[in-house]
C-alpha cells in the first residue's frame, strides 16, 4: 500500500511543522519536517501521530507524541527505530533507541515543556537533554506546531 493511500485510510485531519534542533561539543544541527498527521483531543491529553517516510517518499516509521500535561509527554516511535522516550520537566528517564544498525541506551532530562493546544491545534516547544554515557551529551529543542486542515 503507497504511503499515500495509508495517510488518506487514516484520516489525516493535520498538518504538522516540527523545528529541531540538538546542539552538542559546540555544533548545532537543525532540521525542519512538514506533514501531514493526525491530531485529537481528550480533556487536557493531546495525541499527534503522523509518518515518517525515507528520502524518496515511502513509509519507515510512525511517531505518537501524547501531551499528558504541562510536565510530561511521550514521543513512541516504531518502525525504522524504535523507543518509548518520556520527557518529564525535572526529571531524567531511561530510553533504549532501536534502529537497525544497533541498539543504544541514553538518558533524558526535560529542561522546558510549553504546551498550548486548543481544538484547531497548537503548539509544544521541547528542550532536553540527551546523556549517551561518557560517549555523548547534548541538547534537544523541538517546536511543534499543528493546526486542522
Amino acid at each position: 500500500m503507497s504511503a499515500e493511500k495509508q495517510k488518506n485510510e487514516r484520516n489525516e485531519n493535520a498538518v504538522l511543522t516540527i523545528l529541531s534542533t540538538q546542539t552538542a561539543e559546540g555544533e548545532t544541527d537543525r532540521s525542519e519536517l512538514n506533514t501531514t498527521a493526525v491530531f485529537s483531543r481528550k480533556g487536557n491529553e493531546v495525541t499527534i501521530q503522523y509518518t515518517e517516510l525515507d528520502d524518496t517518499g515511502n513509509a519507515v516509521g510512525e511517531t505518537v507524541i501524547t501531551v499528558l500535561s504541562q510536565n510530561l509527554v511521550t514521543i513512541h516511535k516504531i518502525g525504522f527505530a524504535e523507543a518509548v522516550m518520556v520527557l518529564e520537566k525535572g526529571k531524567t528517564h531511561p530510553v533504549k533507541y532501536s534502529t537497525v544498525f544497533g541498539n543504544m541506551e541514553m538518558l533524558l532530562c526535560a529542561l522546558d515543556i510549553h504546551a498550548l493546544f486548543h481544538p484547531g491545534g497548537g503548539r509544544l516547544q521541547l528542550r532536553y537533554l540527551i546523556d549517551i554515557g561518557d560517549s555523548y551529551s547534548a541538547v534537544n529543542t523541538i517546536d511543534l506546531r499543528v493546526r486542522l486542515r
